[in-house]
């Protein structure tokens, strides 16, 4: 089934992922040179020396974001921080709610749903790279690269985060506030934040830059699926729901920046076309 899905989402989106041009963008009117066009400005990666560097300098850029935060950038902050704090309030009667709803039928549906957290979501990523290249679709090939670049720096923000606060899964313990020492290797304190929720938001965010303009029905679709992956490792009792916010939270808002910055250099490269001689 899964399988089947991603070939289906690959054979609609092939021929339809469009790059992305800033029409903020100065338009060149001097007549004694050509008109710059979207497509020079345009960068397109595959696997080699810049792309592997371009990881290092999203994730640099990532981490540094909060030193040029502007307003809005803080109330989203306080907003993710805040419903944090209410989660945390509320981890443990959440606990005992999906506990006391368990059912075979509900079971049988998240048996399906959990998987886009750690199988659906990277065969994903990883059939649209090889499709764009087998087919010598740029832009797919690119969308892969750019979907595979935001998981790999989630994931690392995400397994550092993991290793420094060591929160009791709640499988093993009753109380939400039950942690070990930063860097201790038991699995029982592995809870925050929740790895399977970041790894569907980053893709589903992924999706969402990709594809969204053209399609407003994919963020919906993508963030809907995110969510209902986030809510199957409740009813598991593999995470505590704040650990589940957190990580949706993180996919989320690294994607968003690493995509953000691909922009930005576009939109620089624009600006060195219109000033070269």
């Amino acid at each position: 089934m899964g399988f089947r899905l991603i070939f289906l989402l690959l054979v609609i989106f092939s021929p339809r992922l469009q790059a992305q041009s800033d029409s903020s963008l100065p338009v060149v009117t001097d007549s004694s040179r050509p008109a710059i066009k979207a497509s020079d400005t345009l960068i397109r990666y595959r696997i080699n020396g810049v792309y592997l560097g371009s990881i290092w300098r999203d994730l640099k850029y990532t981490v540094a974001r909060p030193a040029h935060w502007e307003k809005r950038d803080y109330i989203r902050l306080g907003v993710i921080t805040g419903v944090t704090g209410i989660l945390l309030g509320g981890d443990y009667g959440v606990k005992q709610f999906f506990v006391r709803h368990q059912s075979n039928f509900v079971t049988s549906v998240t048996d399906q749903i959990e998987p886009f957290g750690n199988a659906y979501s990277p065969y994903l990523v990883a059939g649209m790279y090889v499709v764009g290249v087998i087919a010598k679709d740029r832009n797919l090939e690119h969308g892969g690269l750019m979907a595979a670049k935001s998981l790999i720096i989630s994931t690392a923000i995400y397994a550092t985060i993991k290793s420094i606060v060591r929160r009791g899964r709640p499988t093993y313990y009753d109380s939400p506030f039950s942690f070990n020492a930063p860097f201790s290797k038991d699995k029982q304190h592995t809870s925050f934040p929740s790895g399977h929720s970041l790894t569907v938001m980053t893709v589903a965010t992924a999706f969402a830059e990709l594809y969204g303009k053209d399609h407003p029905w994919v963020p919906w679709v993508s963030y809907g699926i995110a969510g209902l992956t986030g809510a199957t490792r409740l009813y598991e009792n593999r995470h505590w729901s704040s650990d589940v916010w957190v990580g949706l939270a993180l996919g989320h808002f690294v994607t968003k920046s690493v995509f953000r910055h691909h922009r930005e250099l576009e939109h620089k490269k624009a600006m060195q076309l219109m000033m070269a001689p």
